[in-house]
């Protein structure tokens, strides 16, 4: 999963422009489209954490990659810019 988020396009751009307290929105915002990205990788894994009664299960799950997302995407941002 965190793999796929570090792939999305509008997650780079918000460590970019983000401080991480903000970021975190961007990132829950992004997370369902990652899990449905690799869902043919793990259908029961990505299905279970798509299922809408799991929504706290999945922010909490996930929610451990925010800080790393955030440092390597505005890393990865910041050095472009070099």
């Amino acid at each position: 999963v965190k793999d796929l988020l570090l792939k999305s396009e509008k997650l780079k751009q918000s460590a970019k422009v983000n401080k991480e307290p903000d970021f975190e929105f961007s990132f829950y915002d992004n997370v369902d489209q990652a899990l449905i990205d690799g869902w043919a990788q793990n259908k029961d894994f990505f299905g279970m954490l798509l299922d809408e009664r799991n929504e706290e299960l999945k922010r909490r799950m996930l929610g451990i990659f925010v800080p790393e997302v955030y440092r390597q995407l505005k890393q990865s941002s910041e050095s472009i810019r070099s």
